[in-house]
Order: structure tokens, then C-alpha cells, then sequence
């Protein structure tokens, strides 16, 4: 009777865990989003008439990400990215070893659009993503719209990794870790090239529909 009684209890705990585990399963549709600070900088190395410095801007920003897709098989995704990095205030060092602080009304954007792939791994709900895309770099003057200029589109990526935890049959609630890079080559003018390279880590708050 006991033999039978633990069998019981054993062939119990056994279909709940597998019921847990179709739960917790990625499939079909998926919305991502994420928000939080980023940190980190960007450089732009800049030839003007032949004369050349370089520019490294520093501050702590926002970023923004937005997946859409859906599984193309369970617990991988494919979807279409976007993301959105800010910059306020910047604090610029030049080559020669002058620095200064930018005002607050000076915004430093970088923008991406591209397409990536973000694989979970179960059960512990860890998630792996990574995309490539096009992204650009801007400056927004709050004060002056006149100012506002945009660059040339590059190469650009995010690498994400993070840990969620489900809080509904669909949601999913976590945090992740970022990595963002974009490099491009600038030309506004003939007598103007700048190469622009971002390096950034940001920390997001994460919520997922899936």
C-alpha cells in the first residue's frame, strides 16, 4: 500500500511538472518590450578640410526596445527590432585632451531597425537574442529644432540576454542586459567625414507576450 501511496505521489509530481513545462513553452506570436538606462559612449572621429580630432561623448541615457515576431519553433523567435538610445547632456573629451559639458538641452539619439532571433532557455526561462540592422546617430537641440541634424545610416547590432519569469499564462516579467553597437561613416559635406562608433551596455526592465 505504501509502494502504491509514493508510485502516487511520484507519477503527481511528475504530470506537474510537465504541465509547468507546456506552460512555460514559447510559441507563436511574440511581443517584446524593454526599457531602462544605458551608459557607455560615442565616438566621432572627424575630418574637416583635412584637419582631423576626435570627439568622445559620455553620459547615461535611456534605451528603448521593441521586438515583434513569432516562434519558428518552440522557444526560438524571429522577429523585426527596433531600438532607441538617448543621450542628455553629454560630457565631450576631444583628442587634444580638452572636455566640457554639453547642456541639458543637447540630446545625443542612435536609432536601430534590423532583424534578430531570441532563443529561451527552459525551464529556467533565460533568454538569448541578438540582431543586426542598420542604425544612425542624432543630434537634438530641445531649445532649437534648427539644429537638429541626423547622420547616414550603418552597420548596427544589440545583444540582449536576460532572465524572466512568467506572471501570467502569456506575460512574462524580467531583466536583461544589453550590448549596442553602431559604426557608420558620415558625410554631410564634401570638405566633412566623420566615422561614428557607439559602445553601450544598458540594463532594461523586460515584459513579454508570448
Amino acid at each position: 500500500m505504501k509502494k502504491l501511496f509514493f508510485l502516487g505521489l511520484l507519477l503527481s509530481a511528475f504530470t506537474t511538472l510537465n504541465a509547468q513545462d507546456a506552460i512555460y513553452q514559447h510559441k507563436g506570436f511574440y511581443l517584446s518590450l524593454g526599457a531602462g538606462p544605458v551608459f557607455g559612449k560615442v565616438t566621432d572621429d572627424v575630418n574637416e578640410n583635412g584637419y582631423k580630432y576626435t570627439m568622445d561623448m559620455t553620459g547615461t541615457g535611456a534605451e528603448f526596445d521593441f521586438k515583434i515576431g513569432g516562434a519558428i519553433k518552440e522557444n526560438l523567435i524571429l522577429h523585426a527590432t527596433l531600438v532607441s538610445r538617448t543621450m542628455k547632456g553629454p560630457n565631450v573629451t576631444y583628442s587634444n585632451g580638452n572636455s566640457m559639458k554639453s547642456g541639458d538641452n543637447l540630446n545625443i539619439g542612435e536609432a536601430m531597425f534590423g532583424a534578430g532571433v531570441t532563443y529561451y532557455a527552459m525551464p529556467v526561462n533565460m533568454l538569448f537574442s541578438g540582431t543586426l540592422g542598420l542604425g544612425n546617430f542624432s543630434v537634438i537641440d530641445t531649445e532649437n529644432s534648427g539644429n537638429n541634424v541626423s547622420t547616414q545610416r550603418g552597420f548596427s547590432l544589440q545583444l540582449k540576454v536576460g532572465k524572466e519569469w512568467k506572471v501570467s499564462k502569456k506575460w512574462g516579467l524580467g531583466v536583461a542586459f544589453t550590448y549596442g553597437k553602431t559604426s557608420l561613416t558620415n558625410e554631410p559635406s564634401a570638405n566633412l567625414t566623420e566615422k561614428m562608433n557607439s559602445n553601450r551596455l544598458g540594463i532594461l526592465f523586460n515584459a513579454s507576450l508570448n
